[in-house]
C-alpha cells in the first residue's frame, strides 16, 4: 500500500530529472547532530533512531553526518497528517501541491527531495513495533540494488547536509518522511513567496566555503491543481518544473546587455529578473562548485508563486508558517 520514490538531480549539469522507484511498503521485520527532546513530541525517539541508522550508513561510506532540521521535519510532519486524512501513501494530496514547493512556502531554501512510506494494519501500532517498522523500511531502502536504487541514492547522496523525519501514527495507520535537503547558504534574501505577473523581483546571498556560485537555472510550471483519486494512485514519481532560461554568472545574455546573475569576488551572488506574464510557479535553482571541483551541484531554491492578486490560496497558504528554527545539536 505505501511506497517510497526519491528525486534525483543527475548529470553533472542542467536539468534536474527524476529516478522512479518501486513501491516499498513499510513493513514489522522479521555522537553525531541528532533529534533533540522535544516536550509533548511522541515519536521523537523514533525519529532520533532513524537518522542515527541513516547516519550510521553513511558512515560506513565515509559520508559526512545530516544535521536535523525542524522545518523539514515540519513540513513533513503535516503532510503525513494530511495523507492519513486523505487515506493517502504518497508525495501528493489530492492538493496537488508538489514536495518541494510546501518546503519553499514552509521557508525552506535548500535543494529537496522526499522518500515517503505508509503502513496499514486493522490493529495499533505502539511502542516497540513502532521502531521496528520504521528500522526495518530503513534497511530495505538501504539494500536496494542499481537500477532501482533511488531510495538508498538519495539518502546517500554524498551533497545532502540535512534532513528531517515526518510521522504520523493513528490507530493502525504509520506515514513516514525522509525529508532531505543540501543546505549550504550562510546568507539567503529570497524573492517574495507571491508576486503578480511582470514584478521585479530578486535573490541574493553567500554559500559557505568552498563553495562558488555558477549559474540559476529558472523553472515553471502552473499553479496547483486538485487531483483525482485515480491520478493520485497513477504518480510513482515526481520532478522539479521544466526549464525556462539558465543564467551563468557574470554572463551577459545578449551582447552590450548586464548580466543578471552577477558574483563578486568574495562569492556574494545577485540574480534580478521579472516575474513571468502568466499565473504559475516559478522555481530559481543555484548552482553551484565545491572548491576546486569540476561538478555542479544544485544547493538552493527560490519559489514564487505567480498570482494577479499576490495571494496564495488556502491550499498554499497552509504550508507558510512551517519555518522557525532549523537544527537542533
Amino acid at each position: 500500500m505505501g511506497g517510497y520514490h526519491s528525486l534525483l538531480a543527475l548529470g553533472t549539469f542542467g536539468a534536474v530529472l527524476v529516478q522512479a522507484c518501486a513501491p516499498v511498503r513499510l513493513s514489522p521485520p522479521q555522537p553525531v547532530r541528532t533529534v533533540a527532546d522535544s516536550p509533548g513530541d511522541p515519536w521523537r525517539p523514533e525519529r532520533a533512531a532513524v537518522v542515527a541508522q541513516i547516519n550510521g550508513a553513511r558512515a560506513e561510506l565515509g559520508l559526512p553526518p545530516l544535521a536535523y532540521d525542524s522545518t523539514l521535519e515540519r513540513v513533513g510532519d503535516l503532510h503525513c497528517r494530511i495523507l492519513i486524512d486523505e487515506d493517502g501513501d504518497g508525495h501528493f494530496s489530492r492538493s496537488g501541491v508538489p514536495p518541494y514547493l510546501r518546503y519553499l512556502l514552509a521557508g525552506g531554501h535548500g535543494f529537496h527531495r522526499e522518500n515517503v512510506g505508509s503502513y496499514s494494519t486493522t490493529g495499533t501500532v505502539v511502542g516497540s513495533a513502532l521502531a521496528r517498522i520504521l528500522s526495518t523500511s530503513v534497511e530495505d531502502m538501504l539494500a536496494e540494488v542499481p537500477p532501482d536504487d533511488g531510495h538508498r541514492r538519495s539518502l546517500l547522496d554524498p551533497w545532502v547536509t540535512n534532513v528531517g523525519v515526518g510521522l504520523v501514527v493513528r490507530g493502525g495507520e504509520v506515514r513516514m518522511t525522509h525529508e532531505l535537503a543540501t543546505e549550504v547558504t550562510q546568507s539567503w534574501a529570497p524573492p517574495p513567496s507571491a508576486a503578480a505577473p511582470g514584478t521585479l523581483v530578486s535573490l541574493s546571498g553567500w554559500l559557505a566555503k568552498p563553495w562558488q556560485p555558477e549559474a540559476v537555472e529558472v523553472l515553471w510550471e502552473e499553479l496547483p491543481r486538485p487531483l483525482s483519486d485515480a491520478r493520485l494512485r497513477a504518480i510513482r514519481a515526481y520532478g522539479y518544473p521544466e526549464r525556462r532560461s539558465m543564467f551563468h554568472a557574470n554572463r551577459s545574455s545578449t551582447p552590450n546587455s548586464t548580466p543578471a546573475f552577477t558574483v563578486d569576488g568574495f562569492g556574494s551572488f545577485r540574480y534580478r529578473w521579472a516575474t513571468g506574464p502568466h499565473e504559475g510557479v516559478e522555481i530559481v535553482l543555484l548552482w553551484a562548485r565545491h572548491g576546486e571541483g569540476r561538478q555542479l551541484v544544485p544547493v538552493a531554491v527560490s519559489g514564487t508563486v505567480v498570482v494577479a492578486k499576490t495571494e496564495l490560496s488556502p491550499e498554499l497558504a497552509l504550508w507558510q508558517g512551517l519555518g522557525g528554527s532549523t537544527t537542533r545539536p
